[in-house]
């Protein structure tokens, strides 16, 4: 008895062969067959939507003949490894029948006791355009990033560094990016300004604001921050970006003072002019009292008359430029001489002044009177920071081609935020100071070639540091 083939279940393969047939012919993607050494044998009628060829065009062509040059060993090995392989991707370029490339994704599958293969095909050109922009984008950015000018990082909502460029590790003052990642923004700012900063990282928005940061040499620096809110790995953060403008508020500081040297360059003139009609009369009778009856009184007035005339002088050099004698002087008999003016009332209040010094002596060309006016003045400071007595130590030394007058007191000192405004006009650490004193002085040392810089501890007392050329 013969057995032949159930006709429902020929008619099921019927189905579902014309089912195959129809799936491959309406497919987007490539369906071929091909030998394993690259000839097509058939290809599905997507390939002219795809690549602009008819099935007949590939018929019996190789793969090779589209495959961009520098794709080919790449195509090539594909093929080889199929010969160990079941399966196997790969991406490579594919010319088009107008003449441009196209990035196709092939995966192949062995048929036929592995002589043949199925090759599905993908166009993948938009994908690989639109991953090869985003990492140009990338790359732009990191670039950007990198070599920007200013600290440009990433923090949590709670302030917590995860990323920083390698300007920021100049502006915190790190040897390492390494040594700042999890470290806290609280950690470089002061302690006073910890709720501000809270409140501009909890409000989750866009916010520009200043703050001061510590650096950890122990430097302040003043900065505008800007915290802009991003997801980053499906985690709510911060872009931040620090602009570090210490240097432009110092200039803004310089530009606020320059305007208040004007106004009391200014208020100065009308003074010195307004007192020096007056005075002219008073010294000219006292000098006639003097020469009529030789009274040592008439003396005292004359001498104090002249210190007023220099006062008035010295008002002048804030409101314009002064035409001066400089003669080489001995700056230890300057010191020296000061030193005694001012001794009698050193100890009527207990205070103790005592000189120090390197061996020989030291001269600067210099105004002999403008010197003493600034030590008399820097000397009486101390004094004054001193209402229960103490000791007040003037050095004089040689350093290099300056010499160096140093004088140090035990007094109340100053505090730090006040020691930067010091001899800015109008400003005095004194209930009744004008704040011209400190910045006479500075001018003063300044016209003759010099610096002076004051170092101060709140409780600890004042140093008062002055630099001049040697003649």
């Amino acid at each position: 008895m013969i057995m032949t083939e159930n006709p429902k279940d020929l008619f099921a393969d019927k189905v579902e062969a014309r089912n195959l047939q129809l799936a491959i012919q309406h497919s987007s993607d490539v369906i071929a067959r091909v030998t394993k050494e690259g000839i097509v044998l058939y290809v599905s009628p997507s390939c002219l939507l795809m690549l602009g060829y008819s099935p007949q065009d590939f018929y019996r062509s190789s793969l090779y003949t589209y495959c961009h040059p520098n794709d080919r060993n790449l195509l090539r090995e594909a093929l080889a490894e199929i010969e160990q392989l079941p399966h196997k991707r790969e991406t490579f370029r594919f010319r088009h029948k107008e003449g441009h490339y196209l990035w196709l994704e092939a995966n192949f599958s062995v048929i036929n006791d592995e002589k043949e293969m199925i090759c599905i095909i993908r166009d993948m050109t938009q994908r690989i355009i639109m991953e090869e922009e985003i990492l140009e984008t990338q790359e732009k950015y990191r670039f950007l990033v990198e070599y920007s000018k200013d600290t440009i990082g990433m923090v949590t909502q709670k302030g917590i560094w995860t990323y920083i460029n390698n300007e920021g590790k100049k502006l915190f003052g790190f040897t390492s990016i390494k040594e700042m990642i999890g470290t806290s923004l609280h950690d470089y700012t002061p302690p006073s300004e910890h709720s501000t900063l809270d409140d501009f990282l909890q409000t989750k928005l866009s916010v520009n604001f200043e703050l001061n940061l510590i650096r950890t040499d122990g430097q302040i620096r003043k900065v505008e921050v800007q915290l802009l809110p991003t997801t980053f790995k499906n985690r709510k953060v911060y872009q931040i970006i620090i602009k570090d403008v210490t240097g432009q508020k110092k200039t803004e500081e310089k530009l606020q003072n320059a305007e208040k040297l004007s106004v009391v360059g200014q208020l100065a003139a009308g003074i010195a002019h307004e007192i020096r009609n007056p005075l002219t009369a008073i010294k000219g009778f006292t000098q006639l009292l003097y020469e009529e009856h030789k009274d040592n009184f008439a003396e005292v007035i004359l001498n104090e008359l002249e210190r007023i005339e220099g006062i008035v002088n010295d008002l002048l050099v804030l409101a314009k430029p002064q035409i001066t004698e400089m003669e080489e002087t001995c700056l230890t008999n300057v010191v020296k001489s000061v030193i005694t003016l001012l001794n009698s009332q050193a100890v009527m209040e207990n205070i103790l002044i005592e000189l120090t010094q390197s061996p020989g002596e030291f001269f600067v060309k210099c105004e002999k009177d403008k010197i003493k006016q600034v030590l008399i003045n820097i000397i009486k400071n101390s004094m004054e920071a001193m209402p229960m007595g103490g000791k007040i130590n003037v050095d004089i030394r040689k350093e290099d081609q300056s010499v160096i007058i140093t004088v140090e007191d035990e007094g109340i000192g100053i505090p730090e935020e006040r020691l930067a405004k010091l001899g800015e006009p109008f400003y005095s650490t004194k209930e009744k100071g004008t704040g011209l004193g400190i910045m006479i002085c500075k001018k003063i040392i300044k016209n003759h070639g010099g610096n002076l810089y004051i170092h101060s501890r709140e409780n600890e007392g004042t140093t008062v540091q002055i630099t001049l050329p040697l003649a």
